[in-house]
This record gives structure tokens, C-alpha cells and sequence, in this order.
């Protein structure tokens, strides 16, 4: 009897442990399939770059001191000018970018095209015009960078500004919002006279300047020459956010300077105005510049599965490495670099249903309440994506490619907004307007194809 019992109690032991030994095996077995046999789709990683904080610096903080010059100088707003010396002509006195072109047509013509002259264009306007007298306090953040000068506000401290010229507002970041004081004419050293002109003055420009006892005087009677026009900390006033302003996952919404001083850039000194502003031009391209962009990362794709073999799917990949970009790539939440895979038959249709795509950036919600990822590379850093799928019969290429969506976020904000009908009572037509233009800036920087053929 008891010989009986023990054997029935090894045959339960002996049932169990194969019952337990068959699961483990198939769930490694689905496990296995899963992630390496399936053909599921690439999932885009929810990581979380990490604060600046915890990235070496390669360049020192500024101190208090360092910064009290850029921090007076770009009031908020900038003080008004004044009443200009009596014997200026009107284009010396005036604030109209097209008066200061007249002897510097380069800085005119590139300031034209740059993205500092549209610094209130429709996506900016299109919001301000709904906010003007109902609340100044955003109107006057946003133009602390957008368009700084008391003279483009159209109140301030809640009273209508008698200084306000709208047409000038529209202007967005002229030549007066860095360069112009009280009058006074401020910019980078140089050795060349400040003047320039494919036009001519005359020996003593008297085109420009009212007849003087000093026959010599220069228009505006010249500048006055700063070397902080040189340093990275000008642009810092508006390309980083302060000190507890809004962040997320601590890193502030915008730290591009910070995120400079990280990188090898800083340590050997290249500043901002070394890439943006090459030879003092006023350019100031960034991730709308195909070119500038191109320069800024490397592609290398690979074939790594066939498709062809038992129960195997395709399998590429395509590693991007932030090979040019003195900060990460991209900076800001606002554009998307975005890595795309599609098959492609023998004709180079794309056959359906077979694109998948992967994102490097920083990806917020609208309301800026949270941050869904943060795939943005600094210098050297790279991020791969690994296109995982059924080969389609009919596939014999591979291709890949990287889009630019420069401004992802606020497309994705204006179509939301734009989807309440109470939004925008006045501006709705600038905001339709700069959706638009935010589908419309995006192109491809870089494609290649992966032969299949070569591996049957």
C-alpha cells in the first residue's frame, strides 16, 4: 500500500514537472518568435535623453557677471530710442530694416531670407492678434524674442503704447533688436569700416550724412564695438530658458546653448555664430536648411535578414549618428527627424502597407504637460532603427530614407487647435495659413535602397 502511494506521488511530481518544463519551452519558443521570427513592426522607444545635469561639461557656466551685459541689453522689452541727435538724417535715425540696408545690403538681403525676419509670421501673429488686451503677459513673453523692441508692443502694463508702430511689429527680429540702443549702433569688432555698399556714398557719404563741421563723419556716427556679439551667450538669450521656467523630465523646453556646452564644440571653442553666422553673415540656418541639415548627421543602413528563409521576416537596419551638430540633433522640441523604411517592387512603386517608421526627437504633448520621448542625439550619438517585416512576394528593394519635419510640433498643435471652432476668432486665417507652411517645410535629407535580390 504505501509502495503503491509513493509511486502514484512520483507520477503526479513526474506530470507536473513536465507540464512546467512543456510551458517553459513554449513560452521561450513564443518569446523567441516574437523577437526574432515575427514580423512586428519597429516600436519606437520611450527613452528619456538625460538632463543636461548629468552630461559632462566640456566648457564652464557663466557667472553672474558674465551675463549681466546680454541680460541688460535684451530688455524685456527693449527701451525705446529716443529722441536721435539733430543732425542725423531721417534714414540714420530710422528702425526700418530697408533704411539700414542702404549701406549694409549683404546683412539686409540675408536677414531678409533668415527665419529672424518671420519671427512674427502667421503661427506667432495668428495668435497674438487673439491675445492683444486680453493677455498681455504671454504677448509680452512671446515677444521678448519674437519681436523685442517696446516699439513693436501694442500695450504695455496694460495701457495702449504710444511708441507702438505696427508695421514694425510685423517685422519680427530686426537689426534694432540686436543692434540698436538709444541710437547708439553696437556689433561685432572688425577691422573693415562698418559701412558697406555696392552703391556710392561719396568720398565723405554725403548721400547719408547732413552737411557738419566735420566733413568725416560717418553715418550714425559709426558703432561701437562689442565682443559679445562673438559669444555664444548672444544667442543664449533666446535659445535657452531660464531657471526654473517650463521643463520637463528636468531639462528645460529650450537649452540649446547648455546642450552646446556639453559637447566637443565648446572645448575648442567653436561658437554658435561660428556655423550659424559664417564670415558675420546673417544667415542663422538651422533644421529648415537642407544643406545645413545634411551636414549634421551620417546614414548607414543595413540588410541583416534576407526575408527568404523558413518562417524569417526582413530584417534592415538604418543607424543615424549626430556627426555635425554642435548640440543635439535636433534641438528644441520642436522639429522631427524621421526614419522611414518601405518595400519597393521592380517597378520602384512602394507596395502597400509596408512603411514603417522610427523618431529622433523630443516628443511633448501638446499642452506641454509631458514628455512622451526623447530620442535626440548630442554629438556622436546614435540611434537605430530595425525595420522588422514580411517580405512582400513582389519586394526586390529596400528603401530608407530620413525626413525633416522642421516643425512637427506646431503642426500637430494648429491642427488640434484648429479643430476647436472657438479658437482663433481673429487669427484663424494665419493659423490655417501656418499649417500650411509647417506640412510644407518638410523634405527628405537623406535616402538610400537596400538591394534584396543580392541575397536570394
Amino acid at each position: 500500500m504505501e509502495q503503491r502511494t509513493r509511486s502514484q506521488l512520483e507520477k503526479m511530481i513526474n506530470t507536473v514537472l513536465w507540464i512546467v518544463l512543456i510551458a517553459f519551452v513554449g513560452f521561450a519558443g513564443k518569446d523567441y518568435f516574437d523577437k526574432t521570427l515575427a514580423p512586428t513592426e519597429f516600436d519606437q522607444p520611450t527613452d528619456h535623453a538625460p538632463p543636461l545635469f548629468k552630461v559632462e561639461a566640456k566648457a564652464p557656466n557663466f557667472e553672474a557677471e558674465d551675463i549681466a551685459w546680454y541680460r541688460d541689453h535684451f530688455g524685456n522689452p527693449v527701451p525705446p530710442q529716443g529722441e536721435a541727435p539733430e543732425d542725423w538724417t531721417e534714414i540714420e535715425a530710422s528702425s526700418d530694416p530697408k533704411d539700414c540696408g542702404v549701406c549694409h545690403p549683404q546683412q539686409l538681403t540675408d536677414w531678409a531670407e533668415s527665419w529672424h525676419a518671420t519671427g512674427m509670421g502667421p503661427g506667432v501673429m495668428g495668435q497674438l492678434v487673439d491675445w492683444d488686451g486680453e493677455n498681455d503677459g504671454m504677448v509680452k513673453a512671446c515677444q521678448s524674442c519674437h519681436a523685442p523692441n517696446i516699439e513693436q508692443y501694442p500695450r504695455i502694463g496694460g495701457e495702449e503704447n504710444p511708441h507702438y508702430d505696427e508695421e514694425l511689429r510685423a517685422a519680427g527680429l530686426t537689426c534694432v533688436g540686436c543692434h540698436v540702443r538709444e541710437h547708439e549702433r553696437l556689433g561685432p569688432p572688425t577691422a573693415d569700416n562698418p559701412v558697406q555698399s555696392d552703391t556710392d556714398l561719396g568720398e565723405d557719404t554725403d548721400e547719408l550724412v547732413e552737411d557738419t563741421e566735420d566733413e568725416t563723419r560717418q553715418p550714425h556716427d559709426g558703432f561701437t564695438a562689442k565682443a559679445e556679439f562673438q559669444d555664444g551667450l548672444f544667442c543664449e538669450q533666446c535659445h535657452d530658458f531660464r531657471p526654473g521656467q517650463l521643463s520637463l523630465e528636468d531639462k528645460l523646453l529650450q537649452e540649446t546653448w547648455q546642450e552646446w556646452r556639453r559637447t566637443e564644440y565648446a572645448e575648442k571653442g567653436i561658437s554658435c555664430q561660428d556655423c550659424h553666422m559664417p564670415e558675420g553673415r546673417h544667415l542663422w540656418k538651422g533644421i529648415h536648411d537642407a544643406d545645413m541639415t545634411r551636414a549634421a548627421f551620417s546614414a548607414e543602413p543595413a540588410l541583416l535578414r534576407s526575408g527568404l528563409g523558413f518562417l524569417e521576416p526582413l530584417e534592415a537596419s538604418l543607424k543615424v549618428t549626430n556627426v555635425g551638430a554642435g548640440h543635439r540633433f535636433p534641438t528644441y522640441t520642436t522639429p522631427a527627424v524621421v526614419l522611414v523604411f518601405e518595400q519597393l517592387d521592380a517597378s520602384g512603386a512602394v507596395i502597400e502597407n509596408t512603411r514603417q517608421e522610427g523618431f529622433i526627437s523630443r516628443r511633448v504633448t501638446p499642452n506641454l504637460k509631458e514628455e512622451l520621448w526623447d530620442t535626440r542625439l548630442l554629438p556622436d550619438e546614435e540611434f537605430t532603427m530595425v525595420y522588422r517585416a514580411e517580405r512582400s512576394e513582389d519586394a526586390v528593394r529596400l528603401a530608407c530614407r530620413v525626413e525633416i519635419w522642421p516643425d512637427d510640433a506646431y503642426r500637430r498643435f494648429y491642427e488640434i487647435n484648429l479643430g476647436k471652432p472657438d479658437n482663433y476668432p481673429t487669427g484663424r486665417a494665419q493659423i490655417e495659413e501656418a499649417l500650411q507652411a509647417s506640412i510644407d517645410s518638410q523634405y527628405i535629407a537623406w535616402e538610400g535602397e537596400v538591394d534584396l535580390t543580392a541575397a536570394e
